[in-house]
């Protein structure tokens, strides 16, 4: 029913008037709708509000509908982040430079790795010998003489040589092309990878290898087993610039090679890439010179292929592909005579033999001609990508890269490079030196695209970005961006919009200090961060405006007076069994309706609040993991029903982490522990096969009745006879759950990276593995002169670097970890170890904590150092340190350079991972990120480097013993001195 009062219908009039007084001729429904949404937070913020419809008060479920606390970082002191660019004009606001998480630069990048599948095919005749055994056996039968036979071993059939085009407009895709070397060194397809770049050779000398010699040198097989893959846009062979062609024509010649072009091939013809083209195909024999492949003479170049034997010499065809799968798998199969339809390819000319004039130079059109060209041949995903950068006056290719993967994941590489190279943007270098390229719009370009980007898509693609920050602040691949702050050594040039917004919590992760803004007790000063504006007409500021709002305050719930659910229910799907039939998942929703129902009864949650939660509503929707994540992050207590297609569930082991990474951080925050796993028998399991996390729960099962023990839920939902021992059973049940939901008090933490996190139960097979973690501090009474000693105890295993936001020794915080993803790990200090010889096998993987305070005494650098002589890959160095504490993070450089002067092994060696957590780890949160990745890390490289023993003989099936038994490794039990005496 509509508002008729009379203040309602003087505020409609002054609407109706304000509208007849806009150009009628440029405004459409969305722009009525917009600025109706503008006025409504006007008006609101004159009313206290904030401007996203949220009044002060304003209860839980309407602060809820914000799409910004979709954020999985929002703490209410936000800054804003800022391309680094040292034009505009005006006044500067002072920043500093911090370095952001990447975006994948190469989409499709396990569909590229596939299409490569066709180069495995092995090359029979290998330089190593193997032995024949059935050659062996059979010369034995015939000649009676045991003498062993070889054969050569079947080894990759290529050496694959890169080769870079870095002229100036390659340098636009530098981090696809990174990644694109990823991809061809982890595939394994290829013997061995060399890259050459071609801008360091000169223009009248033959490019040449390490050893000396070109490319194309060697003898010319029948089937070569050398490839060379050339990228390049080939723009620089645009303007009469043939020294690219040239020299691809002399190493095709010799051996194959291919050409890759990161453009999209409906625009290859308007680059230097205006050669004929032709299809190629395999002849008989696979792996051979480009001369050998197969085509048909283009139309009006007959001519040119009359004479015997004159296309090999003067046109060779090289095949050209792009950053597509299927592209690249036909050129695969192609080369491997695996595909008889062949694929795209063009005639390189001879040196000397064709002649371009340059290009002529002309004006460039205005802007709105540029925007209409582009919008008339570009594709879809190409033009929502410009669209949603619009707002930004220059964005550099990371963050385009960054905005594609997020919101227009549709998008590949050929969609990007139409954003680049389609008119819209200029190219220049980033003025901070470490950005690379930054991207301009041109001149009403901006404008022009802005008025097509409602003020929706402009808030989702501020958020999204966002939110990939902060769930992402450990990643190993940056790039810079500037943040506000008075101390900083940086300059925000004023004009420009805020691409994205950090959190407090997300800067320190980031490794930058934030000075927390002092509060009063009626209201706490949240800074709203600005969203960049659909539109130039109504766009932000000046930077030096942006830091200065404090009138744009959000009041929220505090978190504790939300409705957080009881509880979560997490449970493996069971498949259907043959085809139709009711749902096997039927029973554990009834279960779940049934809990939710005894919750509601025995507290006093309102009328539409979440008793619990079981992922089952979301399952078909969008943002499942994101949802999950969240829900992990506020439910009180974890039921999981035990079951052996639980625990053999990927899935379900993720939850249980996530949970119990909370529980763990509550302990180590208040140092009392917070059981809030409540389990279900669904199907009754003997101990012996419960995971480890789940066997050490201490729950009575008997509580809920014997024969709920006997035959599990499952057993008595379904028989009808059982129906009282159910209802017994999920009372008991629901009572539990809110005992220990309302006696741990488990605090509400971040939303959970669920895609991200480790499963708790490691392994299918096999019980909690061993792990050393070694403390390397100093104790309280041997502090360097001047150290604070609230950070330590009386033995090194008590050092706390995250005191006073943790409780407990950092060492015990990692054994719980380790514990919860099914490790059993033994704490020591570097001083008890025995290491008196390194060269010996390795017993057990080591985590090593490194407090860098520690390489103040002379001694203990000695020591660390004579380790870090030895090579140990089963090793991994963590550096925990904490941002706030003011003489770690004023010593840090100094300290730093000692760590890696005392260990440069340890710090460079490992995965991504151990070198991020080598640097430093600057806060309890990011420590429980990083930890498991180191640990999967140095388990894996134990597994390498640990000595197994084969089976025994005479042993059927021994019992594995040892420390390689929990690994899953088979291990020989040698028998006694007195047996093999007596054998």
């Amino acid at each position: 029913m509509p508002d008729t009062t009379p203040d309602a219908a003087a505020a409609l009039n002054k609407v109706v008037e304000a509208l007849h007084g806009l150009d009628r001729d440029h405004l459409d429904g969305v722009s009525v709708a917009e600025l109706l949404w503008l006025a409504a937070g006007a008006q609101n913020r004159a009313a206290g509000g904030d401007g996203s419809g949220i009044t002060r008060g304003a209860s839980a479920s309407s602060s809820a509908s914000d799409p910004r606390e979709s954020l999985s970082d929002w703490d209410r002191l936000r800054k804003p982040l800022y391309e680094p660019s040292a034009g505009g004009s005006g006044a500067a606001l002072p920043a500093r430079v911090v370095s952001l998480p990447r975006g994948a630069a190469l989409p499709r990048a396990r569909e590229l790795a596939t299409a490569l599948r066709p180069l495995r095919r092995p090359w029979l005749a290998g330089r190593r010998q193997q032995l024949d055994i059935e050659a062996t056996v059979s010369d034995y039968a015939r000649t009676g003489e045991l003498v062993p036979a070889f054969r050569p071993t079947p080894e990759r059939w290529f050496d694959l040589t890169v080769v870079l085009d870095r002229s100036p407009t390659m340098a636009v895709w530098g981090d696809t092309v990174d990644e694109l070397l990823k991809v061809l060194s982890r595939t394994g397809v290829f013997r061995t990878l060399r890259v050459r770049d071609v801008s360091i050779w000169d223009a009248d000398s033959e490019p040449r290898s390490a050893q000396g010699r070109p490319p194309g040198a060697g003898p010319r097989n029948a089937q070569p087993r050398r490839l060379i893959l050339v990228v390049s846009d080939c723009v620089s062979g645009a303007g009469g610039d043939n020294r690219l062609w040239d020299r691809i024509h002399h190493w095709a010649g010799a051996i194959p090679t291919v050409l890759m072009n990161p453009l999209p091939p409906k625009i290859w013809r308007h680059s230097g890439l205006d050669l004929p083209a032709v299809r190629v195909t395999p002849p008989a024999v696979p792996s051979v010179r480009n001369a050998q492949l197969r085509f048909t003479a283009p139309p009006l170049m007959d001519h040119d292929f009359q004479q015997r034997g004159s296309r090999r010499h003067a046109w060779l065809p090289v095949p050209i592909v792009g950053l597509s799968p299927r592209a690249v798998a036909k050129w695969a199969r192609t080369l491997m005579r695996g595909d008889p339809e062949g694929c795209e390819a063009v005639l390189v000319p001879e040196p000397g033999l064709l002649h371009r004039p340059p290009a002529p130079e002309g004006t460039s059109p205005d802007g709105a001609l540029l925007v209409e060209a582009f919008l008339h041949r570009a594709s879809t995903a190409a033009v929502r990508l410009a669209v949603l950068c619009s707002p930004y006056p220059q964005l550099n290719i990371a963050l385009l890269h960054l905005v594609r993967q997020e919101l227009v994941p549709e998008a590949t590489s050929a969609d990007v490079a139409e954003v680049v190279v389609g008119g819209l943007v200029s190219i220049v270098d980033g003025e901070t030196g470490r950005g690379g390229p930054v991207l301009r719009f041109r001149e009403g370009v901006g404008e022009r695209l802005a008025s097509r980007l409602g003020a929706r898509d402009a808030l989702r693609t501020h958020d999204a970005v966002s939110r990939f920050i902060a769930a992402h602040a450990l990643a190993p691949s940056r790039f810079p961006a500037l943040v506000p702050d008075a101390a900083g050594d940086a300059e925000i040039a004023s004009g420009l919009v805020p691409f994205a917004a950090a959190s407090a919590r997300t800067l320190r992760s980031l490794g930058l200090a934030v000075e927390e803004v002092a509060t009063t007790a009626q209201e706490p000063p949240e800074v709203e961060t600005p969203v960049p504006s659909p539109g130039r007409a109504i766009a932000l500021g000046a930077a030096s405006e942006v830091d200065e709002a404090p009138a744009l305050r959000v009041r929220r719930v505090p978190r504790e007076q939300e409705h957080r659910p009881y509880f979560f229910l997490s449970y493996a799907h069971t498949p259907r069994y043959g085809t139709g039939g009711p749902d096997p998942d039927m029973w554990v929703e009834r279960l779940f309706r049934d809990l939710s129902g005894h919750v509601m009864a025995m507290t006093d949650l309102p009328a539409g609040a979440p008793a619990g939660f079981m992922d089952r509503e979301i399952r078909s929707g969008g943002g499942w993991s994101e949802r999950l994540g969240e829900v992990l992050g506020s439910c009180r207590a974890f039921v999981p029903p035990f079951s052996p297609r639980y625990f053999a569930s990927e899935i379900c082991g993720k939850e249980w982490y996530a949970f119990a990474q909370r529980a763990i951080y509550h302990q180590a925050k208040s140092n009392r522990p917070a059981e809030a796993i409540v389990p279900v028998l669904w199907v009754p399991m003997p101990p012996e096969q419960l995971p480890g996390p789940a066997e050490r729960l201490q729950f009575n099962h008997r509580a809920f009745g014997d024969r709920y023990v006997t035959d599990g839920l499952y057993g008595l939902i379904k028989l009808r006879i059982f129906a009282e021992e159910y209802e017994r059973a999920v009372y008991e049940l629901a009572k539990r759950i809110v005992s220990v939901a309302d006696t741990a008090r488990l605090a509400p933490g971040n939303p959970v990276d669920y895609l991200q996190a480790p499963s708790a139960f490691g392994r299918p097979s096999g019980g909690a593995r061993p792990m050393q973690v070694t403390v390397v501090a100093p104790t309280r009474h041997d502090l360097p002169d001047g150290r604070a000693s609230d950070y330590y105890g009386t033995q090194p295993q008590d050092w706390n670097p995250y005191y006073p936001d943790s409780a407990r020794p950092l060492a015990y915080v990692a054994q719980d970890l380790m514990r919860s993803l099914n490790y059993q790990a033994t704490v020591s200090s570097f001083d008890h170890e025995s290491r008196s010889d390194l060269s010996q096998p390795p017993t057990q993987p080591e985590i090593l904590l490194v407090d860098r305070w520690a390489l103040e005494d002379e001694e203990c650098r000695a020591r660390l150092a004579a380790f870090d002589a030895q090579p140990q890959p089963w090793v991994s160095v963590v550096v925990p340190w904490n941002r706030d504490d003011p003489q770690s993070r004023v010593a840090e450089p100094e300290l730093m350079q000692k760590l890696e002067r005392t260990m440069p092994h340890q710090m460079r060696q490992g995965r991504a991972a151990d070198r991020a957590a080598a640097r430093g780890v600057p806060s309890m949160e990011a420590f429980g990120q990083i930890l498991p990745l180191v640990v999967e890390s140095v388990a894996q490289e134990y597994l390498r480097h640990a000595r197994a023993f084969p089976p025994a003989p005479e042993l059927r099936q021994p019992r594995l013993q040892g420390p390689m038994a929990e690994y899953g490794t088979t291990q020989h039990i040698p028998r006694r001195a007195e047996e093999s005496e007596d054998s």
